[in-house]
């Protein structure tokens, strides 16, 4: 009755658990491919809050499975030394400066057993696990979030380098814990995806070890 994911040290096995939802999810995501004929090279996962710490608790174990994550108020790992993704993934953190449960700068919640980095840090840890280089490239701001006045959405991209992938930090400035976002985000995080499961295809990650994607199914 007490419903989390065991996701990193820091978010949100406060009861000491043994469940591992690593397994379980990327062992569900089998399970479904066997069912359903999906696109192997287009495993995405989008998480908020501990399902964002969640998503990239899975990007670090099952590179070689997933495209990419998305995570709204969440963070990674605050020891870089605790993830190491066999392959670039293309991740997304979305988060607001006025988030008062996952701070934007980074903090310890209760009973955990770490802190977790800020959103800034999380989006440069990503993008040097990705092999990113230089500083990121601001893009255009855009309006997000319903209640929030104007553009409201910075984006910060890492695109240089990142053998294929993709790094962005999108803050939203003014934004809470559990943003009311619009038609406008929704389509742009859509759009993300669909662009990291196309460089997978044009940037050569067929090659090397990503036997884990030698079969071939028809296109979603």
């Amino acid at each position: 009755g007490n419903g989390f994911w065991n996701a990193t040290d820091a978010c949100c096995n406060f009861a000491g658990s043994t469940v591992d939802d690593s397994k379980y999810l990327i062992d569900l995501v089998s399970e479904i491919k066997s069912k359903v004929d999906i696109d192997p090279k287009r495993v995405f996962f989008v998480g908020h809050s501990n399902g964002g710490f969640m998503s990239y608790r899975m990007a670090c174990d099952h590179a070689d499975a997933i495209a990419a994550v998305v995570s709204i108020s969440g963070a990674t790992y605050d020891d870089v030394a605790d993830c190491a993704p066999v392959r670039p993934v293309s991740t997304l953190e979305i988060h607001g400066t006025s988030d008062a449960v996952i701070q934007y700068g980074g903090g310890t919640l209760p009973g955990a057993d770490g802190p977790y980095p800020g959103a800034t840090e999380t989006a440069a840890t990503w993008a040097a696990y990705n092999g990113c280089e230089g500083s990121p490239v601001s893009l255009d701001p855009f309006d997000g979030l319903d209640g929030l006045p104007g553009d409201e959405t910075g984006v910060e991209r890492y695109a240089l380098g990142c053998s294929g992938a993709v790094t962005e930090l999108w803050t939203v400035n003014g934004g809470p814990h559990s943003p009311v976002i619009n038609d406008t985000l929704r389509d742009r995080v859509i759009a993300f995806l669909v662009d990291a499961g196309n460089r997978i295809f044009t940037d050569g990650f067929e090659t090397g070890s990503t036997s884990a994607w030698s079969s071939s199914v028809g296109e979603p």
